[in-house]
Order: C-alpha cells, then structure tokens, then sequence
C-alpha cells in the first residue's frame, strides 16, 4: 500500500489549518468580539487540538485499518454511512468556502471583473487529478512547496512590520458576544478531521508521530501571529478589510527597488488555496466512494457538477456563502469537530478495554 510519511501528513495539517482563516475570517471576527476575536481563536484551536491525540491514539489500536471499516463493525453500514454523509457536505462547503473567499480576493485585486470560468479551469482540473493520483502523490506536492509557502506567508507578516502597529485593545467584548463568536466561526475549524479518512495510509514510524504536534504548533502560530498583526495594524477599521493577509501589506506595497510586494501574498494565498482545494476534494470523493459503490471518476464527476451548479444557481453570491459558514453550517461542524471524535473515542476505550481482559483471560 502506498502511504504517505509523517513529514507529509504534518504538510497537509498546516494546509488545513490556513484554511478559511487568513483572509476574510479576521474582519469577520472583529465585527462581533473586536480584538477579542485572537482568545476566541485560541480557544478554538484549542478545542481542535484535543483531536490530534485522538487520531494517534485511534491510528495506533487500529494500525492500517481504514477508518470506514473501524465504523462499521463498531456502530454498522447504517450509522458509518449517515457519518459519511455528513463528512461528504463537510468537506464539499469547505472546499466550496475556500474557493469563493479566494475568488473574490483574486477578482478584487487582480481582474476587476469576473473571472469564474476562467478560474474553475484553471482550478477544478487540478484537483480533480490529485484525486486521481492519490493522497501520496499530492501529498509530497506540497511537501516540496511547503517552504515556499511558508517562506511567503512569513514574508507578508514580516513586512507588515514595516507599517504603523500598536498593540490592540483586548477585553472589550461581552462573554455572549465571545461564546456567539466562537459558535458563528467553528466550521473554520475542524482541521485535522481529514486524518481520519487517510488514516490507514499514513506510515507511523516510531519517534516521529510527535512531529505531528510541530506541525500543528506551526500553523497555529502563524495564524495567531497574522491575527495579532492584523488588528494590530487595524485598530478600528479591521471589519472593512478582507484580505488580511494581503491587507497586511497595504501601504508597503513600494520597498526601495523591489518593486510591488503584493505579489508575494497573491503567490502565497493562490498556492495555499489550491493545496487546501486539493485536500477537501479529495476527502469528498473518499467519502462518495464508501458509501457509494462507484469508482473515483463517478465521485469526481459529482463533486464537479454540484460545485458548478451550487455556485452557479444557489451560492453564486459571495454573502450567500459566508452566511452560510457563520448560521447553518456550525451545526454540522459541531456533529464533525466534536461529537464524532467523543464516538471514536468511545470506541478507543471499550476496544483497549476489551483487548486487557482478553489478554487476563
């Protein structure tokens, strides 16, 4: 079997851990808890974070079994089907939430005008051939631009450094607005859910499954950093820009001789968009294919007609989607982040339980 190295799989917790929160998600944020908005994002990474070691944990009783199997002979077809269901709209509006949030940046700063078919050919193409390749093979894609885009996103927060700041003002919100926040701003999160569906191909060698914990500690930081500028930058106006981390760089655009910097940021954010379209396309179609019995080129036949016709006819406007991601979709990621994670749980815990009395007997 093909699997992809703890290296790899840390790449791809990164990648899911920018998404939807670097560029509309800050001004978003502020609109309700202010500067505030970087303890709500703290604490919700926080709660994230308790995934990680339940995806190890379950990784490591279950070795290379898939997870749909794991599912199944515990709750049955019915339960890990309604469970797959849900995870196939999970990661189709994340995927669909990405694009209209970056389409919108690119059209804003780029093409002043729209731009849609030219950006669903030059996007819906590649990632319907990572899932066709697989996992591993785009897995080690961006494993080999990972610190290119790393080096461009701490470029955007370190010439920002270059413009006005001060420090925030903090504790200005409400404990409604605070918790309001935090329920409107969950389906952001869920980052490290996809593990579970590629859990039986990733290679656990022993010494360096805490290098999961790195990874993860990367991309939280960057994203905390890039919240903390941002509103350090913007005391009052932060609900008015969008881009944050293209916005950033307002007003150092010009450096010396260089020339324009934004292109630093639209590289960073084009390369990190098309990486996290990737991963969540890819975790639909390996959720279409359990529950139905097609093969890929049916799954990503689906997955391509019903983002053309859900953007087209129902979530053409850009409001429409973002709506959506703060009313109806919390509480399916609330079912995805954590109830789903207290199953597996659950579930650890009678298995290892059932394996020491086995082992007494």
């Amino acid at each position: 079997m093909k699997q992809i190295s703890i290296r790899q799989c840390g790449v791809i917790i990164v990648m899911c851990i920018f998404a939807n929160k670097i560029l509309l998600m800050p001004s978003l944020m502020y609109e309700k808890t202010s500067a505030d908005s970087i303890f709500v994002l703290l604490l919700l990474f926080l709660l994230d974070a308790i995934i990680l070691p339940i995806f190890i944990k379950l990784k490591s009783v279950y070795k290379d079994k898939k997870f749909y199997d794991i599912l199944k002979e515990k709750l049955g077809t019915f339960f890990t089907k309604a469970i797959y269901l849900a995870l196939i709209v999970f990661f189709f509006f994340k995927c669909l939430l990405v694009f209209s949030i970056t389409y919108v940046y690119f059209k804003q700063q780029i093409y002043q005008d729209e731009f849609i078919f030219l950006a669903l050919i030059a996007f819906l193409p590649v990632i319907n051939h990572a899932v066709f390749v697989g996992v591993r093979s785009f897995a080690r894609t961006i494993e080999m631009f990972f610190l290119i885009v790393l080096a461009g996103f701490i470029a955007c927060l370190a010439i920002s450094l270059f413009t006005p700041i001060s420090t925030p003002i903090f504790f200005s919100s409400s404990a409604q607005d605070f918790l309001y926040s935090m329920h409107n701003h969950i389906f952001a999160f869920g980052d490290f859910i996809f593990l579970f569906l590629i859990m039986d191909k990733v290679d656990f060698k022993k010494g360096k499954v805490k290098q999961l914990y790195g990874y993860s500690l990367v991309g939280i930081g960057l994203v905390v950093v890039l919240f903390y500028l941002f509103y350090a930058k913007y005391q009052t106006t932060a609900f008015m820009h969008n881009n944050a981390l293209a916005d950033l760089l307002v007003f150092s655009v010009q450096f010396n001789a260089i020339g324009r910097l934004d292109i630093i940021a639209m590289l960073t954010i084009m390369f990190i968009t098309l990486f996290q379209m990737e991963i969540f396309s890819y975790g639909f179609c390996e959720c279409f294919v359990n529950i139905f019995p097609l093969n890929k080129i049916f799954a990503v036949v689906t997955f391509d007609v019903i983002f053309c016709i859900l953007y087209y006819v129902f979530i053409g406007r850009y409001e429409t989607m973002v709506m959506s991601s703060l009313f109806w979709l919390p509480y399916l990621a609330i079912f995805i982040n954590y109830i789903l994670p207290i199953i597996l749980l659950v579930i650890m815990t009678i298995t290892v339980r059932r394996k020491r009395l086995e082992k007494k007997d």
